[in-house]
């Protein structure tokens, strides 16, 4: 009977044990995992850190020049619209002058 007790305190004590150091291990090998993902991708993480900020100032000239072209766009808009309006104003009749000049040709017509 006391064999199998001390059979079972030590199955609990290494079960025991075995979590603590098991708990510990995760750490270290962590440790151990990362400088062997470091030796493994590395140079392909560095190629793509490279590839991103590549592609990163890229897209920046790309909205640059696509913001610089929507500018470019609406001043020449407004610049047409300001020289439609101004042709417009030109070419009409003021009101005053219209209304007299109907004025005159309703009198001829009476009379």
């Amino acid at each position: 009977m006391s064999s199998r007790t001390d059979t079972k305190g030590k199955e609990a004590s290494n079960s025991n044990g075995g979590r603590s150091q098991a708990s510990a291990a995760p750490a270290e090998g962590g440790d151990n995992v990362d400088k062997i993902r470091e030796l493994l991708f590395g140079e392909q993480m560095v190629g793509y850190e490279r590839r991103f900020k590549e592609l990163e100032n890229r897209l920046i000239a790309e909205v640059e020049a696509l913001r610089q072209a929507v500018e470019d766009g609406l001043t020449e808009l407004r610049n047409q619209t300001e020289k439609q309006i101004n042709d417009v104003e030109e070419a009409s009749v003021p009101r005053k002058q219209l209304a007299d000049s109907l004025t005159k040709l309703a009198e001829k017509l009476r009379g």
